[in-house]
C-alpha cells in the first residue's frame, strides 16, 4: 500500500535543516518494527514495538517507509499537515506482526535498505537487507567499544568490570551495560553515589542477564546535549543538538533547544570527528552522541546513538519552527488522551494553528490495540525563552487532561 500527502506551501511548511537527500544514503527505507527480544535492554513494551513506527513524519521526503495504521489516518496526516509537515512518503502501512515482516520484505525485495533504531530479529531479512550491518551496529553502540572511536581526552575515566568485580569502585559512579545489546533510555544505566547502590544496580543488571559492565566516573556537568548528524557516502554532516533535561542522574526527561546554550563548537568538532571514524567502519544513516560539557570545560562523549533518537525531528525541525513563530527556545512534549481522537485533536487545535505546538506524532488508539485506550501526542513547544516554553508545555498538558 502506498500513500502519500503534500502540504500545501500556504500552510506553512516546516523544512528539515536538510533535505532527504542529505539525510540518508539513496534507496535507505525505514522499517522500525522489531521485537522485545531485541529490545530487552530498552524496557520496551508491546506498545513501543508499534508506536516507533509512527517517528520521523515530515523529515523522509518521498522515501519508503512501513508505518503502523494508527499513526498515518487521513485525519492525522491532515492533522500533521496543518501542523506543517510535508509528508509524502511512499508508505507501506501494517497492522500486526505478520503483515509487518510480509511489507517489510517486499521493500528488501525492492532492493532497498532497511534502516531503524534497534535491529530486528536477524533471521528475518538477511544481513544484506540493512543499510547498516546489524554487527557493525551493535559494536558502534556498545558503550564499552567506544574509545575505538573517541579521541583521547574525549571520555570519562572509565574501566570495565565483571558483575561479580565491583569491589573498590570510586564514587559516584555511573554503571552501564557492556556488550553489544540495544541499550537507550537510561534503562542500562544505574548512577551509584553509595555502596548500598551499587549493590543494588548489580542485583538489577543481574536480572537482565548482564555480565560485564563499564564503570564511568560520574563528571560534575555544566550541561548535556544530544549532538545528531547524517552520515552519507559524500561525508558527515553536524544537523543540530538537543540540550537534555533530566529527571535524576542518568535519567532523561526530554530536550530542549536554546538559542542561549547551544553545543559549544568544540563539541560540534568532537562529535563529526566521532561519526567520521564510525563511518570510516561503514555506518551510514543518522546517529546522535550524547555529549557534556563539565564544570572543567571539557566536552566528554558520554554515550553512542547510532540511530535517530528522540530529538531528532526537533533537531531537524526547530529552526523553520521557530523562525515561524519568532522563538529561541523549543521544548519536547508528550501528551496522552483517553477517548475519542477527535477529541484530542480539538485541544492541540489552537497551539498549532498560533504556531507554537508542532506535533510530529500522533497515535490513533482505537487503531492500535497495544495503546490500551490511550492516544498520544508527541512533538515541541516553542517560546521567546525557556520559561515561556515550559508554562505552554504545561498550559499543553493541562488542557489534555481536562
Amino acid at each position: 500500500m502506498s500513500r502519500g500527502v503534500a502540504a500545501d506551501a500556504a500552510s506553512g511548511v516546516l523544512a528539515p535543516v536538510v533535505s532527504p537527500e542529505q539525510l540518508l544514503p539513496d534507496g535507505a527505507a525505514f522499517m522500525a518494527r522489531t521485537d522485545l527480544q531485541q529490545t530487552r535492554m530498552l524496557g520496551y513494551t508491546v506498545f513501543n514495538l508499534d508506536a516507533v513506527t509512527t517517528l520521523l513524519l515530515g523529515v523522509l521526503g518521498r522515501r519508503t517507509t512501513l508505518r503502523h495504521r494508527a499513526g498515518v489516518t487521513d485525519e492525522i496526516l491532515g492533522f500533521l499537515q496543518r501542523a506543517g509537515l510535508r509528508i509524502e512518503e511512499d508508505m507501506r502501512v501494517f497492522h500486526g506482526t505478520e503483515e509487518a515482516v510480509a511489507r517489510a520484505r517486499e521493500i528488501v525485495a525492492e532492493g532497498k535498505k532497511l534502516f531503524w533504531p534497534y535491529p530486528p530479529a536477524p533471521e528475518l531479512y538477511g544481513e544484506d537487507a540493512h543499510l547498516v550491518p546489524p554487527a557493525l551496529w551493535a559494536r558502534l553502540n556498545s558503550k564499552e567499544a567506544l574509545p575505538e572511536i573517541v579521541p583521547p581526552g574525549g571520555l570519562a575515566a572509565r574501566e570495565l568490570r565483571a558483575i561479580d568485580d565491583l569491589g573498590g569502585l570510586a564514587l559516584p559512579v555511573f554503571l552501564k551495560a557492556a556488550g553489544g545489546e540495544a541499550t537507550g533510555w537510561g534503562h542500562a544505566v544505574r548512577h551509584c553515589a553509595t555502596e548500598a547502590d551499587v549493590a543494588a544496580a548489580k542485583e538489577d543488571f543481574a536480572k537482565l542477564g548482564v555480565t560485564r559492565l563499564v564503570a564511568e566516573a560520574a563528571l560534575e556537568v555544566e550541561r548535556c546535549w544530544c549532538a545528531n548528524l547524517s552520515v552519507t557516502d559524500e561525508g558527515v554532516r553536524y544537523l543540530g543538538a538537543a540540550e537534555q533535561t533530566f529527571s535524576a542522574p542518568g535519567q532523561q526527561a526530554g530536550s530542549v533547544i536554546d538559542l542561549r546554550h547551544l553545543l559549544p563548537e568544540a563539541g560540534q568538532a568532537l562529535a563529526l570527528e566521532v561519526a567520521g571514524n564510525a563511518r570510516a567502519q561503514g555506518f551510514l544513516g543518522v546517529c546522535g552522541l550524547d555529549i557534556g560539557l563539565t564544570m572543567d570545560g571539557r566536552m566528554v562523549v558520554f554515550d553512542p546513538n547510532f540511530r535517530f533518537n528522540a530529538c531528532t525531528p526537533q533537531v531537524l525541525l526547530h529552526p523553520a519552527a521557530a523562525a515561524r513563530a519568532e522563538a529561541d527556545v523549543s521544548l519536547s512534549f508528550a501528551g496522552r488522551r483517553e477517548g475519542a481522537l477527535s477529541d484530542m485533536l480539538a485541544r492541540l487545535r489552537e497551539p498549532v494553528e498560533e504556531g507554537w505546538f508542532v506535533p510530529f506524532r500522533v497515535i490513533d488508539a482505537s487503531l492500535m490495540e497495544t495503546a490500551e485506550g490511550v492516544n498520544h501526542c508527541t512533538g515541541f513547544v516553542l517560546g521567546r525563552d525557556r520559561a515561556e516554553a515550559e508554562a505552554r508545555a504545561e498550559a499543553l498538558a493541562a488542557t489534555l487532561k481536562g
